[in-house]
């Protein structure tokens, strides 16, 4: 693979604005097998896309390198979240951040990252989504202390008492065990 290549490949994701230049840039990408999240990253955060387009380029990227799937539905997830604050865009981050649950499912970052998402102001119907997926995939994470914390926060925030103070213990005794 040509460094010089990969360069320049590196500087349209970042600074072009042009859609047709960013696609045949990632066509090139693709071409040469480049599998670096990292330069991937730095296109999908390309603020000249749009929603579909950022979304069609992180499918097309997970299905072509599973391997970096993880990274990519994480990092798509992550952009979405930060696109003004419609509606849509958090509906579609949290799926992002629940299929990288999925495939990672030891990881308690994408749950963590679905928490949130959680909206203490108008009580959305994702809430309740939000939090039934972050207690029923607790089983699978390894260090599951940090979702714990951030679920004992949660209730703390939301004024109950019991379910922070059950979180908050299961945080403790897992973190226990995480220490052995």
């Amino acid at each position: 693979m040509n460094s010089e290549e990969v360069k320049k490949i590196e500087n349209i994701f970042r600074s072009s604005e042009s859609h047709d230049e960013l696609f045949d840039a990632f066509q090139g990408a693709l071409r040469i097998n480049l599998t670096d999240p990292e330069i991937y990253k730095i296109l999908i955060a390309n603020q000249a896309l749009s929603t579909d387009e950022i979304k069609m380029f992180a499918e097309k990227l997970i299905k072509e390198f599973p391997e970096i799937a993880f990274d990519l539905l994480m990092w798509t997830g992550k952009i979405l979240e930060n696109k003004s604050g419609n509606y849509n865009h958090l509906e579609e981050s949290f799926n992002y951040y629940r299929r990288a649950g999925s495939s990672k499912p030891e990881s308690g970052i994408p749950l963590l990252n679905i928490l949130n998402l959680y909206n203490y102001d108008i009580d959305l119907p994702a809430n309740g989504i939000i939090i039934e997926l972050c207690e029923k995939s607790m089983d699978a994470v390894s260090r599951k202390s940090e979702v714990y914390y951030a679920l004992s926060a949660h209730y703390k925030r939301c004024g109950d008492r019991l379910r922070e103070i059950k979180y908050f213990a299961l945080a403790e005794k897992s973190l226990a065990k995480e220490g052995e």
